[in-house]
């Protein structure tokens, strides 16, 4: 809104965060790798249809900053594209101050992906089985601060249909939070007749999101899957501490576990003790809490 002719400008410090990384396998087609699978079946009564698709690039992506200092102040956020595992945040504050530490790694690598396929003589079955084993991991943790007239912060966390969400609004707010999502890989079956499709898919995924939070106004959680909704909101003052964890298992022949630990990072040398001490704190958890190591 323009201001009115007349009308005192107040001048302040702006702090404006616009970051933007959109993943879906970058652009660089050399890198790219993966499968497209689309059949139809049919006989004189039915026809059915079944597809599976799943591309990624190898690539590392870690990011830090630090903010502090009074103004209005803007954030988003959105990395996507690690397998159906994604990041989305939105923050914005008004006039006040804002002190603010985070971490963000992200990436993925490519083992193998072997597809054995079958069709009947009279092409009215088609049977597939597809193992893949292309891991992908995103981590964040974040540290906030903030005194002033409004702050408004959401935060979506997803891994395949697994989805995490805060959502707070405070003239005075205070929050420490980490969360950590893998995709490992995966064991695919399908048999498809004109009758309909007879489908099994295991797949080796996680994620975990902590977080303890002050606010004075509003404070809100989700967790959605496929089967638990849950939902709270806090209309006051508050303070919250949760730990939330969701596993999807499925035990292969094959144990590649020592190349997903090489892909996440072990040391961020250069920041400050308390963003090091989640750092540690997430991955060794991530890493070695029994409820979500890797199978």
């Amino acid at each position: 809104m323009w201001p009115k002719e007349g009308e005192k400008i107040r001048h302040g410090a702006l702090c404006v965060f616009i970051f933007l990384l959109t993943i879906s396998i970058l652009s660089l087609a050399e890198g790219r790798i993966g499968y497209d699978i689309s059949v139809t079946v049919n006989d004189s009564n039915n026809s059915t249809s079944w597809s599976r698709g799943h591309f990624i690039s190898a690539y590392e992506f870690n990011s830090e900053s630090h903010c502090k200092g009074d103004g209005n102040s803007s954030k988003y956020i959105f990395i996507k594209g690690l397998d159906d595992v994604s990041l989305k945040e939105n923050t914005h504050t008004k006039e006040g101050r804002l002190k603010e530490d985070s971490l963000l790694s992200a990436g993925s690598s490519i083992n193998f992906v072997s597809i054995e396929e079958a069709v009947s003589d009279n092409a009215e079955r088609y049977n597939v089985k597809i193992n893949e084993s292309m891991p992908s991991y995103l981590m964040s943790v974040e540290e906030t601060m903030y005194r002033g007239e409004g702050l408004h912060k959401r935060n979506i966390f997803q891994n395949h249909d697994d989805k995490m969400m805060t959502s707070y609004h405070a003239k005075k707010f205070s929050e420490s939070s980490a969360f950590a999502a893998r995709y490992r890989n995966a064991l695919i079956m399908a048999d498809v007749v004109p009758s309909g499709v007879d489908e099994f898919a295991g797949e080796n995924h996680s994620s975990m999101l902590r977080f303890v939070s002050e606010s004075d106004i509003y404070s809100g959680f989700k967790f959605k899957s496929p089967d638990r909704d849950i939902e709270e909101d806090y209309v006051g003052s508050f303070k919250i501490s949760k730990k939330v964890a969701s596993e999807h298992s499925f035990q292969f022949a094959e144990d590649d576990i020592g190349g997903m630990l090489d892909c996440c990072p072990a040391t961020y040398p250069g920041l400050d003790y308390s963003l090091r001490a989640a750092w540690s704190c997430l991955l060794h958890s991530m890493l070695n809490d029994s409820s979500l190591a890797v199978k």
